[in-house]
């Protein structure tokens, strides 16, 4: 009989779903006697609930960034919130406990706070001994992972444990295994093979620019930049997520430029990394952690408050990344960092320190071991 791991994220394309799919690619690779089993936790509760949270969060983020930033982490909103947190756990257990009692899953693996806190709430009230992991997708930890009923925790660095530990989290509950990322950046590709197929030049530098699934950020004033200096050669590969109205806009306005390439939504976005030479991105806690597989220079623009703002301190202190405040002080450090290697080279031997591929895999094999 195969072994069950129910995997529990929120928002199709969202980070969390990227680190679920990599932890199931991982289960599956490892023993196809595993049955791994993806789960949206927004389909366990009301169905206009996921819907509305993902709109209001998006909105909140591009227009009222502030409002989130005084939000996350909040001890008085953490505590304001706890009874409406307990109604919405007990709304939604009916339909967790029968899809547990369908599955019968040997572990359950949760990559975001919400599905976290509703198996915690179903394991203290029906069956206590089922493994539930927390898989931390950033590197600062929040309020909302905490649950006594948590058996293990699998973060991001030594800064994300140290921080559970102040928290109250056991040590001994803690591993650190890295953010999960497909298996697909523990591979070295071809580069050659890379630039010959995508139609670019190893002659001049190639910079990967990037904003979530969701095309967040200043992508569209960044693409103006480069297009309006033209000193210098820079092969500009830009990914625009699922956002197609951007997609459209960026294409219009790189009309003719043959050093601007604009894509969409790509599931082999390991092959842009591999024959980049820096990458310009929100520090969200998927994006960077496959920058750092691939030794990838990151330079940091438009970190949303809160979780992206506490990984670009971390990515920062570790010399990995470079923040920038706009697009024109993003040009001046480009061609700082091209004009004179040497920090560059630094700050991908730290990107190689502090890069974690076999992430997804490690976690895997640790259940295979059991847990």
């Amino acid at each position: 009989m195969k072994k069950k791991a129910l995997i529990f994220y929120i928002t199709e394309n969202s980070g969390h779903f990227h680190a679920a799919t990599a932890i199931a690619n991982a289960l599956n690779s490892f023993d196809k006697n595993i049955e791994p089993i993806l789960v949206n936790a927004f389909n366990y509760t009301n169905p206009f609930l996921g819907n509305i949270l993902t709109r209001v969060y998006l909105a909140v983020i591009k227009k009222k960034p502030e409002i989130w930033s005084n939000l996350y982490d909040n001890p008085e909103v953490f505590e304001k919130t706890r009874k409406a947190r307990m109604l919405i756990n007990k709304f939604n257990m009916p339909k967790i406990k029968r899809l547990i009692e369908k599955h019968s899953p040997n572990i359950i693996y949760c990559t975001q706070a919400f599905p976290c806190g509703m198996i915690a709430e179903y394991k203290k009230k029906y069956q206590k001994d089922i493994p539930l992991v927390a898989v931390l997708t950033d590197h600062a930890p929040h309020s909302y992972w905490i649950f006594d009923e948590v058996t293990e925790y699998i973060v991001p660095s030594k800064k994300t444990a140290a921080s559970l530990e102040q928290k109250g989290v056991s040590p001994e509950k803690i591993k650190v295994y890295g953010i999960p990322i497909s298996p697909t950046f523990n591979k070295t590709l071809d580069k050659e093979k890379i630039l010959k197929d995508y139609n670019l030049s190893k002659e001049h530098p190639i910079i990967l620019l990037m904003g979530g699934s969701h095309g967040l950020g200043s992508i569209e004033k960044t693409v103006e930049t480069f297009i309006a200096n033209k000193e210098k050669i820079y092969q500009l590969l830009v990914v625009t997520g699922i956002n197609k109205k951007l997609y459209a806009r960026l294409l219009k306005i790189a009309k003719g430029n043959r050093n601007i390439r604009i894509f969409g939504y790509i599931n082999k976005i390991e092959e842009l990394m591999e024959i980049a030479d820096i990458i310009i991105t929100k520090s969200g806690g998927i994006t960077t952690s496959e920058a750092l597989a691939k030794k990838l220079p990151i330079i940091i623009m438009d970190p949303i408050p809160g979780q992206e703002r506490l990984n670009a301190e971390y990515l920062k202190e570790e010399g990995a990344a470079i923040e920038v405040s706009d697009s024109n002080e993003l040009y001046k450090i480009i061609e700082e960092l091209f004009a004179s290697r040497a920090k560059l080279e630094n700050m991908k031997n730290n990107a190689a320190r502090l890069g974690m591929p076999e992430s997804a895999l490690k976690i895997a094999e640790h259940f295979t071991a059991g847990v």
